[in-house]
């Protein structure tokens, strides 16, 4: 089983940290959790930002890649950015979420500052 975790973290962020090899169940976990804390913070008036967070992230199967674009497109949120650390995560990543059609509302980082200060900007 995946070591994945899904939290509010110090910046007011849903932050999902993706490890290992994923499934689809591993996937539509993470999602469910994310939904929750993200009612949670509507309930509170507050901003739903999500960090996707795949530096640990292992093998993905197309059918749980396929999950993965249809919870973005799914799901309430002002901002969801993608952070990584690999050529072909990045063309992978950008190619998803492209197609969840959410245009410039998500986005795909190699930095973590920069990624936390594109998700808090207004």
């Amino acid at each position: 089983m995946t070591a994945n975790r899904v939290f509010l973290n110090d910046d007011g962020i849903i932050e999902i940290q993706v490890r290992g090899n994923q499934t689809v169940d591993s996937v539509q976990d993470m999602g469910d959790k994310t939904i929750k804390l993200a009612e949670e913070l509507l309930a509170a008036n507050r901003r739903v930002m999500v960090l996707d967070n795949l530096l640990e992230m292992g093998m993905v199967p197309a059918e749980a890649r396929g999950r993965v674009v249809e919870l973005i497109k799914s799901n309430e949120y002002d901002k969801l950015a993608m952070l990584g650390n690999d050529t072909l995560l990045r063309f992978g990543a950008n190619l998803m979420l492209q197609a969840t059609g959410k245009g410039n509302r998500v986005k795909y980082f190699e930095d973590r500052e920069r990624c936390i200060a594109w998700l808090k900007k207004p």
